[in-house]
């Protein structure tokens, strides 16, 4: 009986090594693939919370810019409305928005001698408007 099996184990050895060998670096290659999908997928995270982060940033630097933009025009229509200008202009009258032509204009003075910001956004004005 003990004879019967040495063809069985030498047939069974013959096709066992061969395919234990293709099994085993099947195994290998999964290990690799686990290993270089590991590292991919912290590298993505990282990727996925700098965007978050991006897209987070342009968010608040949308909102502080529609602010000022906001701001600005606010301050625009401040200065260019009529009223502002009589109350702060020291001549009477509007030469420019009345309908006669501006004068030449000129060079802009320093303003670091006027006193405050409003004496220099009046000054500004009137350049503004050619007196």
């Amino acid at each position: 009986m003990p004879m019967s099996l040495v063809p069985l184990v030498a047939v069974v050895m013959v096709f066992a090594i061969p395919i234990l060998g293709i099994a085993l670096a099947g195994y290998k290659e999964w290990l690799k693939f686990k290993t270089k999908h590991r590292e991919l997928g912290s590298s993505t995270r990282e990727v996925e919370d700098r965007i978050d982060g991006l897209q987070d940033r342009l968010a608040r630097l949308e909102a502080e810019r529609d602010a000022l933009q906001e701001r600005v025009q606010n301050l625009e229509t401040i200065v260019t409305s009529e009223a502002w200008i009589a109350d702060h202009d020291e001549s009477s009258g509007l030469s420019s928005l009345d309908g006669t032509a501006p004068g030449p204009l000129e060079a802009p003075d320093d303003d670091a001698s006027l006193p405050d910001d409003a004496a220099r956004t009046a000054k500004l004005a009137r350049r503004l408007r050619g007196q």
